[in-house]
Parts: C-alpha cells; structure tokens; sequence
C-alpha cells in the first residue's frame, strides 16, 4: 500500500565524456553544430541545452537533439539501467574550442565542455577501432602502424550507484562510439573489431597488403546506399606458439600461425557479426551490428560465402570438423613487414627480451564466460551482460603487475 504513495525522486546526471564538432560534408542543413556524448539513466527523459558564444559577444542558446546510441536491437531491451547518448547541438561557430551544457536554459550553473579538435590532416582509407581490454590482465601486443591510445578511465561512483556495472559489457559499445566520433574527420572506412578478428580473403593465400581495402571497396560499389557492413566472423584453429623464457624481439616472428589450418565453415545459422562502417554516414555503433545510420543510408549485411572476419579462437580444438586453411603466404607477408618494422620503428627495442604471457589460466576464463551465457538465456540476469567476475586468476605470486607503454 505504501508503494502506491511513495517514490524516489531519480535525478538528471548525464557523465558526459566527449564532444566534437560536425562536419559540414555529413550535414543537409546549414549551420555549425556539436555532437557529444554522455551516460545516462535509461529510464530517464534528459534535456539538455547548449551555450555557446557569437564573435561579438553574443550568447547562443540551443536545446540538444538527444538519442540513445542502442538505436537497434537493444532500443526497447533495458536489460542494463545505463546506457550511452549522442545529442547535437547548433552552436555559434565552428572553431568553439568548448560549449556550455546545462539541464536547464539558463546558462548559470552550467558545466564547460571542450570540443576535442582534429589530430589528422591527412585522410585515411581505413582506421581501425578496439574497444579497451578490460577481460584479460596479462596481456602483450605489437601496435604497428598509425596508433592513437586513447585513456578510457573508469566512470566516476555516483552518490547512489556505480555505472561501471551496470552498463552492457563494461561500455565497449560506448567506447565505440567515442572512437567513432573522434575518427570521422580523417576516416573514410572505420573498423570496430577486437585483437582475435581479423579480416583477410576467405581463401587465405589469396592475401596481399592491400587486400582489404580492395574488399571493401567492391563492397561499396555493389551497395552505393551502404552506411555499414555487417560480417559474420568464423571460428579458427589457434594453435599458440610455445613460450619461451627471454625470447628477443628481433627473434620472434608469425610461422606458429601455420598451425592455424582449420576454420568453421559458413552455415546458414545467424553468426555474431563485426562491423565496418563508412565514418560519414553513420552516429553510432553497437558491438555486432550499426547504430544509428544517417540522412537514409542502411547497414548491410555481408554474405559469409563473400567475406567474413577470422576469428582466431585458442578454444577451438575440433580437428573432425571445418575446413581446411593455408596460412603460408599471410605468414611470409607478416614475417617480411615485421622485419622492416625491426630496422626502423621497432629497432631501438629490438633486442629487448619479452615476457611470457600466461596461458594456463584462459580455460578457467572460458568456463567461467561459458556460464555467464548460460545465465543470459534465463528470465534473471544478474550481471547486465557484462563478464566483470571472468578475470584471470594469477598462477604467480606476484604482488603486482606493471606494463610499459612505448610509443
């Protein structure tokens, strides 16, 4: 009876973390505007209003078009309490370096926001997005080519609730979108994939350095209207090289991936997909379809007998089934660009010894995401799909474990 009377009054605390300005070639309309990014309450109707100023003084007030980036499947699934939004404002110009936002049309207790700027003149054909790597602790990775390393901290503990819980897998999909919107202006193609996906012909021989911007190139051709493709990834054999205590860099190289020489064969079953967007024809994206398409254009999917992403899985130890893959000519042309990369970028850390990665511990970890899927096909889903509890367990007695960023 007393629940009919009493209630809680939730307040509007959108975290905002990020804001860019849009770019003219991706507007119908004229004018100067601002999208950025916030976390909200999905049970919660925000309106926020945005405050910027003319070159001669004078103050431009404007309310944000708000939308939530999980336009798709998960718009009326509110398996998890927060979730990511995108609003658009008009502002006064558009070299603001910071807008004011509010929840009220009064520029008085507002809060400044600044507009990140471009960090790349020169346009690139294809950019690729991680989403951060919350699941694994141990964890060692060549970063070649062009590399921006984004800090993704985590969201700061509200007054009556933690988001870092209680949004869908720990906010890859937020992250993102923030790689997204900070990309669009020098990125014609952008990737959204982890470290075990890759994508190269379903024939693998038939590889070359170019190769994938070729595929998704004959792709955009066949579909003019195409804001995003959807690819099914398939499953293959990752057989992991032997560790070896002390193992120089300038040692190392890729034949272990011959190993690698079974792969699931395309079905008819609905696979998880990867996406590869066209970055000025969409505002967001979830993890394994597109978000939000603009101004008409569709996301497409990809037939798996076309094109699909590698998924290269340590898990997957069935030699009676798939079918059978040559890894020879991938294998020469990673070994020969990786030792270019030895004699130039990587030369002054070439005869550094690398660590062992621990790979005794990755079966605990795959039970442990096992029945965490069990859990989501249940009415009760305690974790807001999100694997938080699945960290390694450290066979070591270290106290602490300390990575070194070099750049």
């Amino acid at each position: 009876m007393g629940d009919a009377f009493l209630s809680r009054q939730n307040p509007s605390r959108p975290i905002i973390f990020g804001a860019f300005h849009r770019n003219h070639i991706e507007q119908n309309i004229p004018g100067n505007y601002v999208i950025f990014q916030f976390l909200g309450d999905v049970q919660q109707t925000y309106r926020l209003y945005c405050f910027s100023t003319t070159q001669n003084g004078k103050q431009f007030v404007y309310q944000a078009h708000i939308q939530r980036i999980h336009q798709g499947k998960r718009f009326v699934n509110d398996i998890c309490s927060m979730a990511g939004f995108i609003a658009e404002c008009n502002v006064a110009n558009q070299s603001l370096s910071f807008i004011r936002i509010s929840t009220k049309d009064n520029v008085k207790g507002s809060l400044k926001i600044p507009i990140e700027m471009t960090s790349e003149e020169k346009r690139h054909k294809l950019v690729v997005c991680m989403a951060p790597t919350y699941a694994l602790i141990e964890w060692r990775i060549l970063l070649l080519g062009l590399v921006i390393i984004r800090h993704w901290p985590k969201w700061p503990i509200l007054t009556d609730k933690n988001p870092n819980g209680l949004v869908l897998s720990r906010g890859i999909e937020e992250s993102h979108v923030n790689c997204l919107l900070f990309a669009k202006p020098w990125a014609e193609m952008i990737a959204f994939t982890d470290f075990d996906d890759i994508l190269i012909p379903i024939q693998p021989m038939k590889i070359y350095s170019t190769v994938i911007i070729d595929i998704l190139q004959n792709l955009a051709n066949q579909h003019p209207q195409a804001g995003s493709f959807l690819f099914e990834h398939r499953d293959v054999r990752m057989v992991l090289p032997e560790n070896e205590q002390g193992l120089q860099l300038d040692n190392f190289n890729f034949s272990f991936l011959i190993n690698s020489n079974r792969k699931k064969e395309c079905t008819v079953w609905r696979m998880k997909t990867r996406v590869i967007v066209n970055a000025s024809r969409v505002d967001t994206v979830n993890m394994h379809e597109s978000g939000i398409n603009r101004l008409g254009y569709v996301q497409v999917r990809v037939p798996c007998h076309q094109a699909h992403f590698y998924h290269m899985r340590h898990s997957f130890r069935d030699q009676a089934i798939g079918q059978f893959i040559n890894m020879n000519n991938l294998v020469q042309l990673l070994n020969r660009n990786f030792q270019k990369r030895l004699q130039t970028t990587l030369q002054t850390i070439s005869k550094q010894r690398m660590n062992s990665t621990l790979t005794g511990t990755l079966d605990d970890f795959d039970k442990c995401i096992i029945e965490i899927n069990k859990e989501h096909f249940k009415l009760k889903v305690s974790r807001c799909m999100t694997p938080h509890v699945c960290y390694l367990k450290m066979k070591r007695l270290d106290s602490f474990l300390v990575t070194i960023q070099i750049l």
